[in-house]
């Protein structure tokens, strides 16, 4: 997965994004949450272009 590729569909978040949250110490998904805002809008199957 690229960097640029969006992980959270909701808010915009990208695998790069969730990678310096864990360089930055992030060490769960309530951490990653926080740092990244990802998961936070629960909208992303419905944004998600296939659906997912």
């Amino acid at each position: 997965m690229h960097d640029e590729e969006l992980v959270c569909y909701c808010s915009r978040v990208t695998a790069g994004a969730i990678r310096q949250a864990k360089r930055d110490g992030a060490t769960t998904m309530d951490a990653i949450r926080r740092m990244t805002g990802a998961c936070t809008l629960g909208r992303c199957r419905e944004l998600h272009p296939l659906g997912r």
